[in-house]
């Protein structure tokens, strides 16, 4: 597909960028089913690197398609967007607008061409859905009142906690590190071998 030279984003960007970000929304969602299915007890918390392993070729393409600056800045805020029209705190959608904006200016700082520029870009990226987990591992008060106001009874909020040590956010993080440069690579390597053979970039 051509893509466009202008340095704006236009109509026909925001339907691609649309496309993609309900590609990575519908695999962020798969991310929490798998990680509730594998790991016992409430484990939304490693939801964010099971998330990072998936979407690096959703990434990876949406960026091909619409090299432009505010692209990913638009795909990672929808999702923040929808964790604070969910009920969640607020703080929930902080992390997933800087982290969108940062990994942005990262690529456009390597004009959206570089491999490594773009696997950093995307690393920052996937922290694009820690916004729940920080204030889950960080702030676990306000949490537990958030899920209160919720309508959550105890038994759910101590199911909640059962799974959470003091250690969790630091592994939490280094796996999702981990977890973005394996899936940012598989999809630098699936551009390469398949998408732009097949001229879909």
């Amino acid at each position: 597909m051509k893509k466009s030279s202008s340095k704006t984003i236009r109509t026909s960007d925001l339907i691609s960028i649309g496309i993609y970000t309900a590609l990575y929304f519908i695999l962020v969602g798969v991310a929490e089913m798998i990680v509730v299915l594998l790991i016992p007890g409430y484990s939304y918390s490693y939801s964010p690197v099971v998330a990072a392993l998936l979407a690096g070729t959703i990434f990876m393409l949406m960026v091909a398609k619409v090299p432009k600056f505010g692209a990913i800045t638009i795909m990672g805020s929808v999702l923040g967007i929808f964790f604070f029209l969910s009920g969640l705190f607020p703080f929930a959608l902080i992390p997933s607008v800087i982290s969108a904006l940062l990994a942005d200016i990262i690529a456009y700082i390597f004009k959206y061409k570089s491999k490594i520029g773009l696997l950093i870009s995307y690393i920052v990226f996937s922290f694009n859905t820690t916004g729940p987990v920080v204030q889950l591992l960080f702030s676990p008060d306000s949490y537990a009142a958030n899920l209160r106001e919720r309508g959550k009874d105890t038994a759910y909020i101590e199911n909640v906690f059962a799974s959470i040590a003091n250690y969790t956010g630091i592994v939490v993080f280094i796996l999702l590190i981990i977890a973005a440069i394996a899936g940012g690579l598989f999809g630098q390597r699936m551009m390469k071998k398949h998408f732009k053979k097949a001229g879909i970039v």
